[in-house]
């Protein structure tokens, strides 16, 4: 269920809310503004056919903590700790009206200490509707990258896999570019250690499609297991 087509009396007891959140950020000159919120919004809206009327998907929150990319052209964001108290007010509406579980589906690195925080202080002080920050980008996730990627990094031969994988014509292919660049944009700015903005390798050898899918098979597997365990009531659906 889509919550911006049901109405108040379509919704069941218990059910669990997804909420897809990335970004509005450069990705290079070759991926799109809302790459991290495109990937966000395609893993639960694959999760949410898989539970068949048992969640409700929220609209994906697309503008996040960003500010590692400031000084790129198109970058939007918020400050962090507004994140942290729009999410709180956010699952705190839910709790009033029945939700058994609020489950963030994150796309964007820059928002994972924000949605950290959020889970805790809410988890930790109430017993419904419990919290769950799941990040796309986890060490299960990361551990099957390495079949298919040499390192994973920003608007890299990952991101561009993936998006390729949802729809090749969001990938601007003329304006694909070798690049291998390091660098740690926890503690600097993307900015200041790489002029194209991509972090990590690009190389047009390494941009599979086939294996963007096979990843986001993955993910959306990842989550489903992961909502099993921590909302033991829920069934899905055969994929």
């Amino acid at each position: 269920m889509r919550v911006l087509e049901v109405t108040r009396d379509d919704i069941p007891k218990d059910f669990i809310i997804l909420i897809p959140i990335g970004s509005i950020e450069q990705h290079g000159p070759h991926l799109p503004l809302g790459t991290d919120s495109i990937i966000a919004e395609y893993v639960a809206g694959e999760v949410e056919r898989r539970f068949s009327g048992k969640v409700l998907l929220y609209p994906t929150i697309t503008v996040g903590s960003s500010m590692e990319h400031v000084g790129f052209k198109g970058v939007t964001w918020v400050r962090f700790e507004s994140l942290v108290h729009y999410l709180l007010d956010l699952v705190e509406s839910t709790s009033a009206w029945g939700a058994g579980g609020v489950v963030f589906v994150n796309g964007h690195g820059g928002n994972v200490d924000a949605l950290n925080i959020v889970v805790k202080s809410w988890n930790y002080n109430h017993d419904k509707p419990r919290a769950l920050h799941y990040y796309i980008y986890n060490p299960r996730v990361t551990n099957f990258m390495k079949r298919f990627f040499p390192s994973f990094g920003h608007a890299d031969a990952v991101e561009t896999s993936i998006i390729a994988s949802i729809s090749k014509d969001l990938v601007r292919w003329d304006r694909v570019v070798d690049v291998e660049v390091s660098g740690n944009i926890n503690v600097v700015r993307a900015i200041d250690v790489s002029s194209t903005g991509i972090i990590g390798t690009l190389r047009r050898d390494l941009i599979k499609p086939e294996f963007g899918a096979e990843l986001l098979r993955f993910i959306i597997d990842d989550l489903i297991n992961q909502l099993r365990i921590y909302y033991p009531t829920l069934e899905s659906t055969p994929g």
